[in-house]
């Protein structure tokens, strides 16, 4: 299958929507074709071209069609939207909205990724190198639902709002997560390696939030509950255990269990790691 590598040039002066750039749209384009793809900077339309050198390799590794940003991508924002299938990698750092509402295929983001990563995400494998900003895994605004399937690995930190409104899917942090991390959580799974802000599982409603690392402040939004999670747990931490670090020795811990948030009469979970 065909392997696109988008080499960058420069880095614009403005922001840049690249929504339309995805493994199997390019992997149907021949090379000329991909270098007039116009792109919008501010409210002038260039040519791809313009800003990345395009070459296309036959991959006899994959059947799957696979694009490559060599560079970075801070000024670029909604790679992957909409994603259906493929491979997407950024060697570099890459904007805002990456992988938006994506519903399978992968991508993989070396550096840092800006607000909004995984956002609405219903299906797939998004992994950030670095750290992420606001509102991963969470919803766009005004609407209802946040991430609603997949997985998302930050193996840095993450911002604020960490899987607000989340529905589905399962969501990492290795670093610390900022203020109101699983606010308002309807179901799914985050996990949260390092230490957490203000505000946690603010309205969550059900849902599990697991936290290895550290002890959470949590007010008196949630109550202690000693019932027997044996089973889920072995299932739910042989799971995580796949993505390593903090989360691979959680099958050795039993876990202490915390429900809420009891002022919006919520029924998610808190499994401390202790």
């Amino acid at each position: 299958m065909k392997c696109i590598t988008l080499s960058i040039r420069h880095a614009p002066a403005l922001r840049i929507d690249a929504r339309g750039l995805l493994p199997a749209s390019l992997a149907a384009l021949a090379a000329r074709e991909i270098e007039h793809l116009p792109l919008w900077h501010g409210t002038e339309r260039l040519a791809l071209a313009e800003f990345f050198d395009v070459r296309l390799d036959d991959d006899v590794s994959g059947d799957t069609p696979c694009l490559v940003f060599a560079g970075d991508l801070r000024r670029f924002d909604r790679v992957g939207w909409k994603m259906d299938g493929g491979q997407l990698i950024v060697e570099g750092s890459v904007g805002d909205l990456v992988g938006e509402q994506m519903t399978a295929g992968s991508i993989v983001v070396a550096g840092d990724s800006g607000s909004f990563t995984a956002c609405e995400l219903a299906g797939g494998r998004i992994e950030i190198g670095g750290n992420t900003g606001d509102f991963a895994a969470a919803a766009l605004p005004g609407d209802m639902d946040g991430m609603r399937g997949g997985t998302l690995i930050v193996r840095g930190n993450a911002g604020e709002r960490f899987g607000d409104r989340m529905r589905r899917g399962t969501a990492l942090v290795f670093g610390n997560a900022g203020a109101f991390a699983a606010s308002r959580m309807v179901a799914g799974t985050i996990g949260i390696a390092g230490e957490v802000g203000e505000h946690l599982a603010y309205g969550m409603r059900r849902g599990s939030l697991v936290l290895p690392g550290t002890q959470p402040s949590l007010a008196n939004r949630f109550t202690e509950n000693d019932g027997d999670v044996d089973v889920f747990w072995r299932l739910l931490s042989r799971s995580l255990a796949r993505e390593g670090g903090s989360f691979r020795a959680l099958a050795e811990i039993k876990p202490r269990r915390l429900v809420g948030d009891i002022s919006v009469e919520g029924k998610g979970e808190v499994l401390v790691a202790e």
